[in-house]
């Protein structure tokens, strides 16, 4: 009884102090702060009201602003004033300036990060920075340097994004604009080539993240009122803070210290071209005060002046032309007219060395329509002061000493009564005037501040946002992968696209002008020649089997395999309409006919009964065997069935399964952990990516036995494998629709000399640990004897031949990585879209499982036993109904060797081309019944909610008969223990519910452009 009196004591006392904190904060709020006076701003609420609509801040702040152009929200200690007055900003900003800083409480925010940079302080140390600066932003040297830098990253973009052009894939032009930048600003303030466009800095790349991150947390601290309490705790987003600061500080010093040295070796040269270099030799001058802490602050505060902002900027600039594609076209219109370049623009290093000085200034077009994107979507969305005294504002509101003054720059944009009844439309000819730009009042269009602070860089933003678009916009056409969907921002100190900015990037003239096969000056003319045999040989094709055998008869005829051309991108959804027409069909090529079935009876016939007629085929192989070598995915006859003997005997151990349990089980706990994080500081991620490095991580532990740990990226050798395999997996299935492929092979051009310089990657990373592992082997024999072989490298060591042991491990990786990893995306898409699914799943997790404690990731993972998975039959319901739907292999095909019938009656040739569509299969009502398109896991469970398997053939997500997948109980296992470990952890949300996503054309059925979402703690 003692002990419920205590609980109950201490409990009353918790509440008793909650309450009298809340009723001091109030009391705080609401006292002195002459709410009722007219003399004061209108109150339109207090600090804590951005709370309810932080995710739309700036909106918000624009439909306030448009009642009232100058508003107060009360705080505990003080009012935040926001104002759209253009008066009061030139007075805040120039006429008074001296009486309004930053102030103690945007220092104290912003001082573990930004430290003493020229951002964050005021009076002399700001005096002494900006002097400096400006000095050296007006030089020469610096400038030529600087135009340099972003000439030749523009052109490294373009190659690119050309990569992405010629295999049809989305970018995500956001994040390629952040890298390219990063880069310039890297190149230009630490004369360093971070090389984070092409991802080969692996310490760069965490810097990046580190930075970024911190970026965020510090900007929550505007929010959070109990960050000084976390921070002296070392607890939640204030410990991410510290450790993201303590990776940045670790890689600026060591860059200080770098360039110091190497600085002390080049004494005679005076020719200092970096910033980094230009502040060293000052800071000579006055070692005391600018030590490393210093200029490791001020190098910090160029950063974010010159990667996020130009970045962010750029994004908006280009969805905005994606939304007005006229606009788009008169740019490039301009940017040719103007360089003087041939309409068919070949190589990019020879045009962007024609973006001279002289010919930026003639592009007054593109800076306009710049110049409007940042009237609508500033780079800083919102700033301001802090009043040093009591002080009267033009439009006659009081100010008292401590008050935040802020102007809002996203608002402004938005005013009919500063930019005129067209405020919000999205017009660059309003800064023209006879063709030539007219700039307006700083403290009118407040993108660059104002005043005595206005931005040094302003000029260098402007050449670099010019150079890298005129260079885009000449080389392509970019649209949005969904013209419906707006995007929106995230709060934080500059404006991000929330979840970044996926578009199509389309060669002009419909080519990759400069490097691949139809730049060849004969293309065109081969390529109408080419077209005209092949339709010929269509036709007579079609002829020929219709005069040929009268008592023979074929399936009927869809079209030609160039409508797949045409549907490509919603390949599967074209195959599935002509499937629910006519069940089995034929599309006709020039060379053979392909037949696509959703038939069970030819299903089991060509997988099971007549299984020796139907195999890869050398069609297939000629495709695959780059990059797959002999594996088991790609090769027939005896070279599979020994394959698949070894395999099926290691998939049987117990060893095996118990060391890849393991090995999911740890790996789902890293996973989890990262979605902790990003549930504290209300992150949205890209599931799908994370999905893709654990599972990646999974297969190379199991594989290799090696710990690549690519979710954290910390392996800067295993993540560029892992980009490597990922684009030569990409560009393999491009040889598909790619009728020129084997010429470009021949050539080494284009997507082939990009795919062999990927495979090469692969192979060195591969063969590197083949390698270690042998010798390992031969170095401890009788150790290594006696050792459980736990990973599947190891078992297969008795092969000799490196290279087909390098074959047979990369299907390994293939069947593991991608799999598994795009089944559990659209399994986490589906829970999104049936949340009383995703809960049922849940409570199935919890009972079976027992765990109660979620607060150590590992231990609920241990809590996950095969027992346990064996209870959990609503999930493996689930789980399969997902592959039902979005099967990771949705069509597979196989080479018809010589004449036959199908069960249906119809007659294939011998070359022909027989393809079971899965992704079809599972949308036929005359399969699954009328609720064939609704997701219902119950489909599989019976009375007692036990599962039940249905026939392979009819549900062939793990293909069927004697080539049935050997990994689909250890598939099953991997998604169930992710599955189930995160889920009882977390709750997932669409970043927008009404988002429906589509998938990505390949191998494997990738959801397109990512499947982002918002994590919530359980």
């Amino acid at each position: 009884m003692g002990i419920f009196l205590i609980i109950f004591a201490f409990t009353g006392f918790s509440l008793l102090c909650l309450l009298s904190t809340f009723s001091l904060l109030i009391l705080k709020i609401y006292s002195g702060k002459s709410i009722k006076d007219p003399s004061y701003p209108p109150v339109n609420g207090t600090v804590f009201h951005q709370l309810l609509y932080f995710n739309r801040l700036y909106d918000y702040q624009t439909e306030v602003a448009k009642k009232q152009p100058t508003f107060r929200l009360l705080g505990p200690a003080l009012s935040e004033i926001y104002t759209t007055d253009i008066r009061n900003i030139e007075h805040v900003l120039k006429t008074k300036f001296d009486k309004y800083s930053k102030g103690q409480y945007n220092q104290d925010i912003l001082e573990d990060l930004f430290g003493q940079g020229i951002f964050a302080v005021d009076g002399d140390k700001w005096r002494q920075q900006r002097k400096l600066a400006s000095f050296e932003f007006s030089t020469r040297v610096l400038r030529d340097f600087s135009c340099a830098v972003f000439r030749t990253n523009a052109a490294k973009l373009v190659k690119v994004v050309s990569g992405f052009a010629v295999a049809g894939r989305v970018l995500d032009m956001q994040d390629m604009l952040m890298r390219c930048t990063l880069d310039s600003i890297f190149k230009v303030g630490f004369g360093v080539d971070l090389n984070c466009l092409d991802g080969s800095s692996g310490e760069g790349t965490e810097f990046m993240k580190a930075f970024d991150e911190s970026n965020a947390l510090v900007y929550w601290r505007y929010v959070d009122p109990f960050w000084k309490l976390k921070r002296i705790s070392n607890i939640g987003s204030e410990a991410s803070l510290k450790k993201n600061i303590k990776v940045i500080d670790d890689f600026v010093h060591n860059l200080i210290s770098t360039k110091r040295s190497f600085l002390a070796m080049q004494q005679d040269s005076n020719e200092k071209e970096d910033i980094l270099s230009r502040f060293l030799l000052a800071s000579e001058k006055d070692p005391d005060k600018m030590d490393d802490q210093y200029l490791r602050d001020i190098i910090l505060n160029f950063m974010i002046a010159g990667k996020d902002t130009s970045a962010s900027t750029l994004s908006w600039f280009f969805y905005l032309l994606c939304k007005n594609p006229l606009i788009q076209e008169k740019i490039e219109q301009e940017v040719r007219d103007v360089t003087g370049g041939e309409k068919n623009e070949t190589n990019i290093d020879d045009f962007v060395a024609k973006l001279t000085d002289e010919t930026l200034e003639k592009i007054n077009y593109l800076h306009a329509a710049l110049t409007e994107t940042l009237r609508l979507y500033p780079a800083v969305p919102s700033d301001g002061r802090c009043a040093e005294t009591d002080d009267i504002l033009p439009d006659g509101y009081r100010v008292k000493k401590g008050d935040g003054v802020y102007y809002m720059a996203y608002a402004m944009g938005r005013m009919p009564s500063i930019w005129g009844e067209n405020a919000e439309e999205f017009r660059p000819e309003r800064w023209l005037e006879n063709g030539n730009f007219q700039p307006e009042s700083p403290f009118k269009f407040i993108a660059f501040h104002a005043g005595p602070r206005i931005c040094l860089g302003k000029d260098f933003a402007y050449r670099q946002m010019k150079i890298v678009s005129a260079a885009l916009l000449r080389f392509f056409r970019f649209k949005l992968t969904d013209d419906t969907r707006d995007v929106t921002y995230r709060t934080m100190f500059t404006l991000h696209m929330d979840g970044g900015l996926h578009v199509c990037a389309i060669s002009r003239k419909g080519r990759d002008n400069s490097m691949d096969f139809l730049s060849i000056p004969f293309s065109f003319k081969a390529l109408a020649i080419a077209l005209a045999i092949l339709a010929v040989q269509i036709v007579t094709k079609t002829l020929t089997q219709k005069s040929g055998n009268k008592q023979k008869k074929y399936h009927p005829i869809g079209g030609t395999v160039f409508n797949q051309l045409l549907n490509f991108n919603r390949l599967h959804h074209y195959m599935t309409d002509l499937a629910a027409k006519h069940g089995t069909y034929r599309l006709l090529g020039p060379f053979r006919s392909e037949v696509y079935t959703s038939d069970p009876a030819n299903v089991e016939y060509m997988l099971k009964t007549n299984f020796d007629n139907y195999g890869k085929g050398s069609y297939n192989y000629s495709i695959l065997k780059d990059l797959l070598g002999d594996g088991i995915f790609t090769v027939d006859g005896e070279k599979w069935r020994e394959q698949r003997k070894i395999s099926s005997h290691e998939f049987s151990t117990k060893v095996l399964r118990d060391f890849s349990s393991a090995a999911f089980r740890k790996n789902a706990a890293k996973l989890a952990q990262l979605l902790s994080e990003a549930a504290n500081s209300d992150k949205i991620l890209d599931i799908q990516d994370l999905f893709m490095k654990s599972t990646l991580d999974s297969i190379f532990k199991v594989a290799f036995g090696v710990e690549l740990d690519s979710v954290c990226g910390s392996n800067e050798e295993g993540t560029r494998f892992s980009s490597a395999f990922d684009d030569a997996s990409a560009m393999t299935v491009w040889r598909y629709v790619d009728i020129f492929w084997k010429i470009k092979k021949f050539l080494n051009i284009g997507s082939e000399a990009r795919l062999k310089q990927r495979i090469g990657v692969i192979d060195t990373f591969v063969y590197k640990i083949i390698r270690e592992k042998t010798d390992q082997m031969h170095d401890f024999q009788e150790e290594y004897a006696s050792m459980k072989k736990e990973d599947i490298l190891s078992r297969f060591l008795q092969v000799t031949d490196p290279k087909y042991l390098r074959d047979i491990i990369l299907n390994f990786v293939i069947a593991g990585k991608d799999t598994t990893a795009a089944t559990l995306s659209w399994f986490i898409y589906m829970l999104c879209k049936h949340p009383a699914v995703q809960e049922k799943v849940v409570q199935e997790v919890k009972e079976a499982t027992g765990a109660k404690d979620i607060t150590d990731f590992l231990k609920v993972a241990g809590c996950i036993s095969e027992e346990a998975l064996e209870k959990m039959h609503y999930l493996h319901a689930a789980i399969t109904e997902t592959l039902r739907l979005y099967p990771a292999v949705p069509a597979d095909a196989k080479m018809c060797f010589s004449d036959d019938t199908l069960p249906d009656g119809f007659s294939v040739r011998k070359g022909d081309m027989v393809c079971y569509q899965a992704y079809a299969m599972g949308r036929m009502k005359f399969i699954w019944g009328d609720d064939a398109e609704e997701f219902k896991p119950e489909r599989w469970l019976d009375e007692n909610g036990i599962f039940q398997k249905e026939s392979p053939f009819k549900f062939t997500a793990f293909q069927a008969g004697p080539r049935i997948c050997l990994g689909k109980e250890f598939a099953y296992r991997q998604m169930k223990i992710y599955s189930a470990l995160l889920l009882s952890c977390f709750k997932f949300r669409l970043r927008n519910v009404s988002e429906t996503v589509n998938y990505r054309t390949m191998i494997n059925l990738h959801i397109d452009g990512g499947l982002h979402v918002r994590v919530f703690h359980r």
